[in-house]
């Protein structure tokens, strides 16, 4: 029901940067409701107790609809875009945010479980390549459950490795996802040559269980 990837494309001809994840969230929805005027937008939504979901694009005709999650993971970055300046703040660790990304994924399946006909998707939007680069040595730690790299391969039980210690605090659950979902980053801008101003997206869609009848 939504081209995730088009509209990224879209998007990224107007707004290569963004603020802040509330910016890129509000941007997302606005194109995609440029796009198709008929979808209803909802950003925040409680749809069930202890559940939120950042963006609910709803088509009234069918009552379906697809639940968005959306994260924008930065490294430091400061500059302008068309008159306007960005600063961008370093999040870092990593694994702790492909954790997070993961338990979009799982939020979505969940939430699409319950819901005929209703899709997802989860965009992940970053200028740090330890995101998107793949795994080059293979001595394994504690975080590889949680790496979002090119080529991996997200499926069953994603768990923390047994020497973790206090790092997962808040995020100690392992996730469950039903799906089994193949990583491919696509390129979303370029501000310059510098190795922050690169920005890649992963996008993973969460088909609707309802549809294979």
């Amino acid at each position: 029901m939504v081209d995730a990837a088009a509209l990224l494309r879209g998007l990224a001809a107007q707004r290569p940067v963004f603020h802040s994840e509330a910016d890129f969230q509000f941007a997302f929805a606005w194109e995609a409701k440029q796009r198709d005027p008929e979808l209803k937008v909802r950003l925040e939504t409680h749809p069930e107790p202890n559940v939120r979901l950042d963006l609910e694009l709803i088509r009234a005709s069918t009552r379906r609809g697809v639940a968005v999650e959306l994260k924008y993971m930065t490294r430091r970055w400061t500059g302008d875009d068309r008159g306007e300046s960005f600063a961008l703040k370093n999040h870092g660790a990593s694994d702790l945010r492909g954790y997070d990304v993961i338990k979009d994924i799982h939020r979505v399946e969940r939430f699409t479980s319950v819901r005929p006909g209703w899709s997802g998707v989860v965009v992940a939007l970053t200028n740090d390549s330890a995101y998107w680069r793949p795994r080059a040595e293979q001595r394994g730690t504690n975080a590889d459950a949680f790496r979002l790299g090119e080529g991996t391969l997200l499926e069953g039980s994603r768990a923390w490795g047994p020497n973790t210690g206090g790092t997962s605090r808040g995020r100690e659950a392992a996730l469950e996802l039903r799906g089994s979902y193949p990583l491919t980053w696509i390129d979303y801008s370029c501000l310059g040559p510098g190795p922050a101003e690169t920005f890649r997206a992963l996008v993973v869609e969460i088909e609707s269980l309802h549809d294979h009848h």
